[in-house]
C-alpha cells in the first residue's frame, strides 16, 4: 500500500510538452514509492545462490554497440529497452533487491506509457557475447526513472531557479550484488541522463535513498550527488524510517556524454 505521506508529491505531473511521445496512451500516474539500490544479499530462489557468469573475451564485435564508447564495460553487457516479456524477470529482481513491494500499476505504466518506457533501461548478462541480439540473456539490473518538471512539490528537490528544467527522477536502480564491480549501475544512469538531456532538456537528477542504505549513499557521492534533505517517516514499513534526497545538476561531461 502507498504511504499517505507521498501521494501528493507523485502526483505531480509529468512534462505536459512530452504528451506526444506517448503514442495514444493515457498518461497514467502510479502511487510508486522510489527505493535505491540494495546492499542486502540476493539469492535466486530458496537455497539456490546467485551464480556469477565468466567474463567471456569474444572476437565478434558489435557494431553501434554502446560498449564501444565504453571500454570499461564487459563485452558481456547489453542495455536494451523492456518489453513485456521482461516484466516477470523485473519483478522478481526488484523483490529480491528491494525493501518494498510495488503496484502492478509500476510495470503495468512501463508499457503503457512511451516517456516512461523511454526512461526505463535493463541490464542483460550473456555468457557469450556473440549471442548478443540474439538471445536475451539474464537479467543482472535495471534502472526505471520518472520525468518531473519544476512544477514537483517537493522542497529538497525542488530548485528555486525560475528557469528550472526538468528533473530526471530516479524510482528504482538495482543490480545484482556479484555484478557491482564492472560499472553497470554508473552506465546504465549514464546512457539514461545523455538521453533525457537530449529529448527531454532535463537540468538535475534527483533520488531518494533510505537512510540505511550506506553503499547506496555511497555510490550517488562518489557521482556527484549532493544531499539536499532530508524526510522521517517516509518508509513506514522500514526501520529505521527515513530516506536522504540527493541531487545534482547536468554538468559539462553530461552534455558530452561522458
Amino acid at each position: 500500500m502507498v504511504q499517505s505521506s507521498l501521494t501528493a508529491w507523485l502526483k505531480a505531473p509529468a512534462i505536459a510538452s512530452q504528451s506526444s511521445r506517448i503514442e495514444g496512451h493515457e498518461q497514467k500516474r502510479p502511487q510508486d514509492v522510489p527505493t535505491p539500490p540494495s546492499s542486502s544479499d540476493e539469492k535466486d530462489g530458496p537455497g539456490e545462490s546467485i551464480k556469477v557468469l565468466p567474463v567471456i573475451q569474444q572476437s565478434c564485435t558489435q557494431p553501434g554497440s554502446l560498449r564501444a564508447s565504453r571500454p570499461t564495460l564487459p563485452p558481456n553487457v547489453h542495455f536494451r529497452a523492456c518489453t513485456r516479456e521482461d516484466l516477470p524477470a523485473l519483478k522478481r529482481l526488484n523483490s529480491l533487491l528491494l525493501p518494498i513491494p510495488y503496484p502492478e500499476s509500476f510495470y503495468r505504466e512501463i508499457l503503457e506509457d512511451s516517456l516512461t518506457n523511454n526512461i526505463t533501461l535493463l541490464a542483460n548478462w550473456h555468457d557469450d557475447s556473440c549471442t548478443i541480439g540474439q538471445e536475451k540473456g539474464r537479467l543482472i539490473g535495471a534502472i526505471r526513472c520518472r520525468l518531473f518538471a519544476h512544477s514537483v512539490q517537493d522542497p529538497a528537490l525542488h530548485s528555486s531557479a525560475p528557469d528550472e528544467k526538468p528533473m530526471l527522477y530516479l524510482s528504482t536502480l538495482v543490480l545484482l550484488s556479484p555484478y557491482r564491480s564492472y560499472g553497470v549501475a554508473a552506465e546504465m544512469l549514464r546512457l539514461l541522463i545523455v538521453r533525457a538531456i537530449g529529448q527531454y532538456g532535463i537540468g538535475s537528477v534527483g533520488a531518494h535513498v533510505w537512510q540505511a542504505n550506506t553503499e547506496g549513499l555511497e555510490w550517488y557521492a562518489k557521482r556527484g550527488f549532493r544531499v539536499v534533505g532530508r524526510e522521517d517517516g517516509y518508509y513506514r514499513r522500514l526501520k529505521p524510517s527515513g530516506v536522504v534526497v540527493v541531487r545534482r545538476e547536468v554538468g559539462v561531461s553530461d552534455l558530452l556524454g561522458g
